[in-house]
C-alpha cells in the first residue's frame, strides 16, 4: 500500500508541474493577446505608406514586396483568429483573468475588410496603382500621370484620365 501511495504522490508532483506550466502558458497567451491589438491599424498604416511610395513612382518596389507583405498579413490574420478561438475556449470555462476574446472580433473584421479591399484585388503593378489612386484621391495627380502613360489612347483621340469621367 505505501508503494501505491508513493506512486500517486509522484504523479501529483508531475501534475503540479504541469499545472504550473499551464499557468505560465496562460500568462503568455495574455501577453500575446495584448500585443495583437492594433494589428489592423498597423496594416492600414502600412497600406498608406505603400500608396505614398506608389505616388512617388516606386510601384515596382512595392509590387516586389507584395509576396512578403501578403504572407505576413495572412499569418497575422490567422494568428488573430486562433488567438480569438483559444481565448473563447478559456472564457467559456470562466477563465476571466485572460483578455476578453471579443476584443479580437473587430480586429479580425477590419483585417478581413482590408484584405477584400486591398490585398485580394492587388495582383499586378497596375492593380496597385489603381487601388492606390482609388483609396487616396489626394495622391491621384502623380498616379493619374503614371496610369495614363501606360494606357493606350482611345480611337477617338481622347485619352482616359484615371479618376475622371470620360
Amino acid at each position: 500500500m505505501p508503494e501505491d501511495l508513493l506512486l500517486a504522490l509522484e504523479k501529483d508532483d508531475t501534475l503540479a508541474e504541469s499545472l504550473a506550466k499551464i499557468e505560465d502558458d496562460l500568462r503568455d497567451v495574455g501577453r500575446i493577446a495584448e500585443r495583437m491589438t492594433g494589428t489592423a491599424l498597423t496594416f492600414e498604416n502600412t497600406w498608406r505608406q505603400i500608396v505614398a511610395k506608389v505616388a512617388k513612382g516606386q510601384t515596382a518596389e512595392m509590387q516586389a514586396a507584395r509576396p512578403r507583405l501578403l504572407s505576413g498579413f495572412e499569418k497575422r490574420l490567422d494568428f488573430l483568429k486562433k488567438t480569438h478561438a483559444v481565448l473563447s475556449g478559456y472564457h467559456k470555462q470562466e477563465w476571466t483573468e485572460l483578455p476578453n476574446p471579443d476584443v479580437f472580433l473587430s480586429e479580425i473584421a477590419e483585417m478581413e475588410r482590408l484584405k477584400a479591399r486591398v490585398f485580394a484585388p492587388w495582383q499586378t503593378a497596375e492593380d496597385l496603382e489603381d487601388l492606390a489612386a482609388r483609396d487616396y484621391p489626394s495622391n491621384t495627380t502623380a498616379l493619374e500621370r503614371r496610369r495614363s502613360q501606360r494606357q493606350p489612347p482611345e480611337s477617338s483621340g481622347r485619352r482616359l484620365v484615371f479618376g475622371k469621367g470620360t
